[in-house]
């Protein structure tokens, strides 16, 4: 379910343009962390698919637009090793740690919910650096 919605996502940053798509992404996975988690802690099957299905949305419209606006996000002489050293040690150390975060919270809080509020952050910060990025879907110049 993952892989169609990166098409599609991938499909509307090219219609309507990468950083809209990217807010949406964010404004859903902010909004929806502790609701999408509820559904997921829910007994009944139905709603923990519903809350499964709504983390695939955004993880696949965030994750589906995101090579191409860090690619045209730096020049074309330092692409590759701009682009290899941002997302390789963001999510290096981001994705190491973010387990041993979430279980620290849920131990100090005793809220089983709270790693929403690790979601919440992280939709946050990525809007602020989205705020510093230009729209580029248009831009014809940035071609190797």
């Amino acid at each position: 379910a993952l892989m169609p919605m990166a098409a599609v996502a991938g499909w509307a940053g090219g219609r309507f343009g990468r950083r809209p798509v990217v807010f949406a992404a964010l404004v859903a996975g902010f909004v929806g962390a502790w609701p999408l988690l509820w559904l997921m802690h829910h007994p009944s099957f139905a709603l923990q698919l519903a809350g499964q299905l709504g983390f695939v949305v955004v993880a696949g419209t965030f994750l589906g637009i995101m090579p191409a606006l860090l690619v045209e996000a730096v020049p074309a002489t330092v692409r590759c090793t701009a682009v290899a050293l941002g997302y390789n040690i963001a999510f290096g150390i981001v994705g190491g740690v973010t387990p041993l975060a979430a279980t620290w919270l849920v131990s100090r809080s005793h809220m089983d919910l709270s790693p929403a509020f690790l979601l919440m952050a992280a939709a946050a910060i990525s809007f602020a650096t989205l705020l510093t990025l230009r729209e580029t879907s248009r831009d014809t110049t940035l071609s190797a």
